[in-house]
């Protein structure tokens, strides 16, 4: 049987505390898993932690947390990341990353990446999602980010407030709304998705008075994916498109940028939030939350997040490969 990837992200952070906490959770279900990275280091937490978990380089050792072992660069002081582990950091995500493309492994999870210090490492980095789309070399990539209450895919992710505009085209629309509306229906299981564009402007540009990149971009997009059956409405003026009334009725909002979308998921289920990146070709899943370096190494972080996403990319690489 394939096993799930677990990258567990910058070790100076609650990353490989959480990692641990769901695997002692679901422990009895430990051998669905391979955490890559130090073997010591995870030792160590482990005992930090009080948990009662062994670890193993071998597959033969019933019971233990199976370990592709890759070693740290530089010892870990939680709080306080070290530029020198970057490389550890990209070199465990690209062990995962590359598995699955090989085939080694069914799905990815990954923990929390601070992309400050990767950079200052001297190695461009503006987040999984981009990073995974290279390797892959996956033209289409969605960010879709979703806990119990909503999901919000991402039309634009990490890039600043000023270049949106420019970024927003009608094939992009079109494109990531064919992708998020294919893996609603294969992935979760609803027969006829019902999607929500979101509106750049206030008020979804005032019919052009506010803007014209919905009636020029948005709109025109929208109409185009009417025409090949999706069922897709907009654009809605993001001040009134999460009342209760359409998150009940909407299966999925799609924004225009980063911030437009995900401070409403979080307000609603911080904890357990995670992200999907749909077009892969394999299932990634992560947290919604940072490394919280003021909480690392103290026994404190909520691992709720880590653990739906290894319950999530267990269900949907067997949906999948099924």
């Amino acid at each position: 049987m394939k096993k799930i990837a677990l990258s567990p992200g910058d070790p100076a952070g609650i990353g490989p505390e959480v990692c641990l906490k769901s695997l002692f959770k679901n422990r009895s279900e430990i051998s669905q898993y391979e955490l890559i990275g130090d073997i010591g280091f995870y030792e160590s937490l482990s005992k930090k932690l009080n948990l009662n978990l062994t670890f193993s380089e071998s597959s033969e050792q019933e019971g233990s947390i199976l370990v592709k072992h890759i070693p740290l660069v530089s010892e870990v002081d939680f709080g306080n990341p070290v530029i020198s582990n970057s490389k550890y950091i990209l070199d465990v995500l690209m062990i995962g990353a590359l598995g699955c493309l090989s085939k080694e492994y069914s799905g990815l999870v990954t923990g929390p990446i601070n992309k400050k210090i990767i950079n200052e490492y001297g190695f461009e980095f503006s987040g999984h999602t981009e990073f995974l789309a290279d390797i892959s070399n996956s033209k289409n990539v969605v960010m879709l980010l979703a806990n119990k209450k909503i999901r919000v895919a991402l039309l634009t992710t990490h890039i600043p407030l000023k270049k949106v505009s420019e970024s927003i085209t009608i094939e992009k629309i079109i494109k990531i709304s064919q992708i998020a509306d294919e893996s609603l229906r294969r992935l979760w299981k609803i027969k006829d998705p019902k999607i929500c564009v979101l509106g750049l402007n206030p008020h979804a540009g005032e019919g052009g008075f506010m803007g014209s990149e919905e009636v020029e971009v948005i709109k025109p997009a929208i109409e185009k994916l009417k025409d090949k059956g999706l069922n897709v409405q907009g654009p809605i003026s993001a001040d009134t498109a999460f009342i209760e009334e359409k998150l009940n009725y909407f299966d999925l909002y799609i924004a225009m940028f980063h911030d437009q979308g995900l401070p409403v998921l979080k307000s609603m289920g911080f904890g357990d939030s995670i992200n999907i990146t749909l077009g892969l070709p394999f299932v990634r899943v992560s947290v919604d939350h940072g490394t919280a370096y003021e909480i690392a190494g103290k026994g404190l972080a909520d691992f709720s997040s880590f653990d739906e996403a290894m319950r999530l990319t267990n269900f949907f690489s067997n949906e999948r490969n099924g």
